[in-house]
């Protein structure tokens, strides 16, 4: 059974679209059963998941379908979103589902946290309504999450764990708290230090010998990657071992990681830890709502 609906917030309050946007879901919900709404209404776009958003355009006297595919990645959707919204004359961030702003170290995790997202929920990042920005480092991200916060913005900052501890004057949870920030806005990743401590030897070793292997030609093996664990920084020493010994060896160790979450295949293969800050993330975003703002 095909329900079709032409545009039925028209002349509806917010609180009726509301409603109706209910009795949709109620529809769609029911055995064999497809909805398709069409409608220019934001407050009935922002209510379904992107996934699901189908942008009918036109050009040159023809019609265009665009949407998001299964396959598509992180740029792809801010790419869909922002193109939908410049065509329907949106700002971009009107479309972006913005419920909970997390304030990333950089482009590391800027770029590979998507991938990990999707493969861990199945749906992109942006359908839990969580928009990642890249900092510059750890300072920026406390300094974003400041601004917003002050601007009563719901917002998380993720960083690495050793940030705790070689940056105790900023980043420490009874001064954060004097802040304005409660511990579910404060997520600290690493097993123990960092990003890269998460993902298992043998991951670590499987992607070595996929895209740099060694210039001896033999195997990268996980006690290869297990041994560098308990001297320095894990991710420097890593990215140093492969210099030493692969020709193509990634060009700073910020592409390390994002080279491992694409190789990646079932959401088992995504650490646990990680998968525990996306759902305090969602966790967030699901509880966020406009924040009472004193006018004093």
């Amino acid at each position: 059974m095909i329900i079709a609906y032409d545009e039925p917030d028209t002349h509806l309050d917010y609180d009726h679209q509301r409603r109706i946007m209910q009795m949709i879901k109620v529809s769609a919900s029911a055995a064999q059963s497809t909805v398709i709404v069409a409608t220019h209404s934001l407050n009935l776009i922002d209510g379904v998941d992107i996934q699901d958003i189908v942008h009918l355009n036109s050009r040159d006297g023809r019609a265009y379908v665009q949407s998001l595919g299964a396959e598509d990645d992180d740029e792809d959707t801010r790419r869909f979103m922002s193109n939908m919204a410049l065509s329907l004359g949106f700002r971009n961030s009107v479309l972006l589902h913005e419920r909970c702003f997390v304030g990333v170290e950089g482009p590391t995790e800027y770029a590979a946290l998507p991938i990990l997202f999707k493969l861990a929920f199945g749906y992109p990042i942006q359908s839990a309504g969580i928009a990642l920005w890249d900092c510059k480092g750890n300072d920026g991200a406390l300094s974003f999450a400041k601004f917003l916060k002050k601007h009563k913005r719901t917002v998380v900052f993720l960083v690495d764990a050793d940030t705790m501890r070689d940056k105790q004057k900023q980043f420490n949870i009874d001064r954060l708290k004097k802040q304005g920030f409660t511990e579910a806005d404060c997520l600290f990743l690493g097993d123990p230090n960092e990003l890269e401590d998460l993902f298992s030897d043998e991951q670590w070793a499987d992607t070595m010998n996929a895209v740099w292997p060694r210039k001896d030609e033999r195997q990268w093996a996980a006690q290869d990657v297990g041994n560098l664990r308990q001297t320095g920084k894990f991710s420097k020493s890593l990215h140093g071992l492969l210099r030493q010994h692969s020709t193509t060896s990634p060009n700073g160790k910020e592409d390390m990681v994002v080279e491992l979450t694409r190789r990646l295949r079932t959401a088992a293969d995504v650490p646990r830890p990680l998968v525990k800050s996306f759902e305090d993330a969602i966790k967030v975003a699901r509880e966020a709502g406009l924040a009472y703002w004193p006018e004093d």
